[in-house]
């Protein structure tokens, strides 16, 4: 009897847990939350199918993460983190996949219908610590920037193509051409953004390999544009591959010499690829491009230094960054005592050390000064 006793308590404190089990499933499925949008695009003369699904696609995007940016200022940590809209929908951009639900293509017009799903809570975390990470903020807002200069620059092109086709004139077909090459070019940058906003996705959630397929198909969509280079480059600079990374750094400067990120990610490769000298050159001249955010360029050409075993040139990027912005840098404090230390400096360690903890409002590991 007492065994049957026993039996049943048992039975019953499994299904109870049964129970919490599938409610806690419920309230996870829950906290996921999906918006679906629509999107038609009238093609022009100028349009194929390729460039008519490439606008819709980037346009139901942003109609899908303007709704998702709208609802996480309503009801997310986000309000409280005077965020504007754009800036919410830049950083969603590398958080969260677009899945196309259906798709129909008439000749004259593109229609889609996508949707994203994802946990606002979650998504409202990201996008806050997102913001502290200036590197990828900074990309995101550069991309989305490129974007919408592309899209302008295809309703700018699909105007001028109308007008010189109206001329009809034979001297005119050299112009038609001419034209007709920069809207194609234009076009398939805004076909590649698809690929790129998936490997964005990919290498935010850890999967660096597949991250870099993704910006492949990127590079083959449009060959011309420099930005899925430089994206691959990076990724590939994680896996600890120098070699590949620059050949696309590489091409990426070929195509803009004065690219700020291309120049930080090539000395970074050249670091990881034993080239030392070049790669401290390369940081500097990196660093030189970087107009107001130089400290921050700093603080990361130090960091990279420090790395691949440079303490001592590591602090001449880093006391650079301290010397621009010397009241709220806790990281490149913090860093610059990581170097001192490894110099043999514990004096000077230390007290960067306790300068980093003041601004950080919070002690800073010491493991290190052991």
């Amino acid at each position: 009897m007492k065994k049957a006793g026993t039996f049943a308590v048992r039975r019953t404190l499994l299904a109870g847990l049964f129970l919490a089990l599938l409610a806690g499933w419920g309230e996870a499925r829950a906290a996921t939350m999906t918006f679906v949008r629509e999107y038609t695009y009238q093609a022009g003369e100028a349009d194929s199918k390729l460039s008519s699904r490439a606008i819709a696609l980037e346009q139901v995007k942003r109609l899908l993460l303007e709704e998702l940016g709208t609802y996480l200022v309503s009801h997310t940590e986000v309000k409280d983190a005077a965020l504007t809209r754009d800036e919410i929908m830049t950083y969603t951009a590398g958080q969260v996949a677009t899945e196309i639900m259906t798709e129909r293509w008439d000749g004259e017009s593109y229609y889609l219908k996508a949707k994203i799903s994802a946990d606002p809570d979650e998504v409202a975390r990201s996008v806050a610590a997102l913001r502290e990470d200036h590197e990828k903020a900074d990309e995101l807002a550069q991309l989305r920037n490129q974007t919408s200069e592309s899209l302008k620059e295809i309703e700018r092109l699909r105007r001028e193509l109308a007008k010189a086709r109206a001329s009809a004139g034979p001297e005119d077909s050299a112009k038609v051409a001419a034209v007709r090459k920069e809207y194609d070019s234009a076009v398939a940058q805004v076909a590649a953004k698809e690929y790129v906003d998936q490997g964005l996705v990919l290498q935010n959630s850890g999967q660096s390999t597949r991250a870099a397929d993704a910006f492949g198909k990127a590079i083959e969509a449009a060959p011309s544009w420099a930005r899925p280079y430089v994206m691959r480059g990076s990724v590939y600079n994680q896996l600890q591959r120098p070699r590949q990374s620059l050949a696309d750094l590489d091409t990426a400067l070929r195509l803009t010499p004065k690219d700020q990120a291309a120049l930080m990610n090539h000395g970074i490769a050249m670091l990881k690829g034993g080239r030392r000298a070049e790669g401290f050159a390369e940081l500097q001249r990196a660093v030189s491009l970087a107009g107001p955010q130089e400290y921050r360029a700093s603080t990361r050409a130090g960091r990279e230094l420090l790395r691949n075993d440079m303490p001592r040139e590591a602090v001449v990027f880093l006391t650079r960054s301290i010397q621009l912005r010397p009241n709220d840098n806790a990281r490149a404090y913090y860093l610059r005592a990581m170097a001192y230390k490894k110099l043999g400096q514990r004096r000077n360690a230390l007290a960067d050390l306790r300068i980093a903890e003041r601004q950080q409002g919070r002690p800073q590991p010491r493991r290190f000064l052991q």
